[in-house]
C-alpha cells in the first residue's frame, strides 16, 4: 500500500495513522485494549500462579472448559497448542450439556469472561449435580456469584487492561488463566522463562503494528486492506488451530465481515474440489495461510501444495508466516497481530469495532 490511509468505494474514510481520526469511530477505545494484549497476558499469569487451588484438583482424570464465543476459542488455543504436552483428555463444551462421562474425577472449568454465559452457567449446575471438581475463570457476573455461593475456587479477575470490556479484545486474560491454571494443577510443563519469552514478543509485534506505524511498514495494515469485501478462510494446522478459529472469530464480531476457518490437512479432503461453485467465490474468496516453521514436515508439504491448487483455481491467497522462536510465542505473535488486523478492518468500513448490534438482538430476543 503506497498510502497511509484507505479508501472504500472510492472515497477516503479514515486515516490509519491518526489516533484523532480512529477515536471517532473507535468510541470505547478497543484499540486500547488491543494495544495491552501483553499487559493482560502478564497480569493473568502473574495471578492464577498465586490463586489457591485445592490439592485434589491435580488429580482429575479429565478436564471440560466449558465456554462460548471468545471464552471459548481461547481454551481451545491453549488445547491445541499443548496437545503432545497435556497429561489428560482434555475436552472443550460449547452447548448446554457436559458429556456423559463427566463425574467425581473430571475437573470442570467454567470459562466465561463476563460471568453471564447462559450456557456455561447450566453446565456448571450439571456439574454440580454429578460431584465434579469444579472451577472456574471469570471477571465476575453470574459464574463468580456461582463459585462464591458453593464455596469453588477460582480465578476471578479485574481487567484492568480491557478499558473496552468486550471479552474477545480481552484473550489474554483467559489466554494466560487456562495456561497459568493447567500449569499450577501439574496438567501441562511450562517455563516460566518461556512464558515471559512470549509475552515479549507480543510487546514486540505491538509496537511493530501500531497505529504511529504506516502502512507500508505495518503488517496488520496491510493484511486489513487484503481481507476488506473477502470471504475469508483462516486456514492453519497442528498447534495453530485454536488460533483459527480465534481469529475467524474475531473477523466476524470486530469487522462485521464473513469468515471460516479450515484446517490442514482435513480440508485437503474435500474443501479443494468446493472452490468451482458459486463463480463468485472468484472475485471475493480469499485463503489466509497462517505458516510456521514449527509445523511438521507433512505440513508444510501440504501447505505449499494447497496454495498451488488454489490459485490453479484462481482465486486469491495471502501468505502469513509467523517468526517467534517457539510455539507459545507465535500463538501470541498471531493473537497480538490478528488483534490489530480485525481493528484496522472494521475502520476500513467505518465500522466502530466495539459494537456487536446482532449478538445484542439475539440475547435480548432469547430473554422475552
Amino acid at each position: 500500500m503506497k498510502k497511509s490511509y484507505n479508501y472504500l468505494i472510492g472515497k477516503p474514510m479514515i486515516n490509519l495513522d491518526s489516533r484523532d481520526e480512529i477515536r471517532q469511530i473507535d468510541s470505547q477505545n478497543v484499540l486500547g485494549s488491543v494495544e495491552k494484549l501483553a499487559d493482560q497476558c502478564e497480569q493473568a499469569w502473574r495471578e492464577v500462579s498465586a490463586t489457591p487451588l485445592p490439592r485434589q484438583y491435580s488429580q482429575a482424570r479429565n478436564i471440560v472448559v466449558c465456554g462460548m464465543g471468545g471464552s471459548r476459542f481461547t481454551p481451545l488455543a491453549i488445547r491445541e497448542l499443548f496437545r503432545d504436552r497435556i497429561s489428560v483428555p482434555y475436552d472443550i463444551v460449547d452447548g448446554y450439556h457436559l458429556p456423559g462421562y463427566v463425574n467425581s474425577d473430571t475437573l470442570v472449568i467454567l470459562s466465561s469472561y463476563s460471568g453471564t454465559t447462559e450456557e456455561v452457567l447450566v453446565c456448571a449446575e450439571e456439574a454440580l449435580k454429578r460431584k465434579a471438581l469444579i472451577t472456574g475463570i471469570t471477571a465476575g457476573g453470574k459464574v463468580a456469584e456461582f463459585l462464591s455461593r458453593h464455596t469453588l475456587p477460582g480465578y476471578i479477575f479485574v481487567p484492568r487492561y480491557n478499558p473496552c470490556g468486550q471479552p474477545r479484545v480481552g484473550g489474554g486474560y483467559m489466554l494466560m488463566g487456562h495456561l497459568g491454571m493447567l500449569t499450577k494443577l501439574g496438567y501441562v510443563k511450562v517455563a516460566k522463562e518461556e512464558v515471559a519469552q512470549a509475552i515479549e514478543m507480543t510487546r514486540k509485534f505491538t509496537a511493530q503494528n501500531a497505529v504511529k506505524v504506516t502502512a507500508d511498514k505495518n503488517f496488520a495494515k496491510q493484511v486489513a486492506e487484503q481481507l476488506r469485501d473477502r470471504h475469508v478462510f483462516v486456514i492453519t494446522a497442528e498447534f495453530l488451530r485454536g488460533f483459527g478459529n480465534g481469529f475467524a472469530n474475531q473477523i466476524n464480531e470486530t469487522a462485521k465481515l464473513i469468515s471460516d476457518p479450515r484446517y490442514i490437512p482435513e480440508l485437503n479432503h474435500h474443501l479443494i474440489e468446493g472452490l468451482q461453485r458459486p463463480e463468485s467465490l472468484n472475485k471475493n474468496g480469499l485463503f489466509l495461510f497462517v505458516f510456521s516453521s514449527l509445523y511438521s514436515d507433512p505440513i508444510k508439504k501440504r501447505f505449499t501444495i494447497t496454495k498451488e491448487v488454489v490459485e490453479k483455481q484462481r482465486l486469491k491467497t495471502w501468505w502469513w508466516e509467523l517468526t517467534g522462536s517457539g510455539r507459545l510465542a507465535q500463538l501470541l505473535e498471531a493473537f497480538t497481530v490478528s488483534g490489530f488486523v480485525t481493528f484496522y478492518l472494521a475502520l476500513l468500513y467505518g465500522t466502530n469495532p466495539v459494537e456487536i448490534p446482532w449478538v445484542d438482538y439475539f440475547k435480548k430476543r432469547l430473554a422475552e
